[in-house]
């Protein structure tokens, strides 16, 4: 009866730590990262910092400051979960607005942004 309780046990922890690793891990937090900026043919270097906080179950409020040699930028928005390791949502700074696009791998994030102004491409690590 003994090996039974242990074995019954010993599943069922595996089965945490299996549900465990498979759940997506979140973007909650804060990130920092480079990347270029695109608009009207020219490109620019950037870094930011970027913080995501959970507004609901699939959504995250952001926050940021991205600087380049021409100046700084405080930019605000939200994502939502679409599925897996992707997220989409809307970024704002002064009066421009744009369509961002989030793939999360580990403690790598790839951001671009798309705005009728123009493009940008950054990744993000953990900070």
């Amino acid at each position: 009866m003994r090996h039974i309780v242990a074995v019954l046990s010993a599943l069922a922890t595996c089965a945490a730590l299996t549900i465990a690793q498979a759940a997506p891990a979140t973007i909650e937090g804060s990130w920092s990262g480079t990347g270029t900026i695109s608009s009207r043919g020219a490109v620019d270097q950037v870094r930011c910092r970027v913080r995501y906080t959970k507004s609901s179950e699939k959504s995250y409020a952001v926050s940021s400051v991205c600087a380049t040699e021409n100046g700084r930028y405080d930019i605000t928005g939200n994502v939502t979960s679409t599925g897996g390791n992707r997220y989409r949502g809307t970024v704002i700074s002064g009066n421009s607005s744009g369509r961002v696009i989030l793939f999360h791998r580990g403690n790598h994030l790839s951001v671009t942004v798309t705005s009728p102004s123009g493009s940008a491409r950054i990744t993000l690590s953990r900070r």
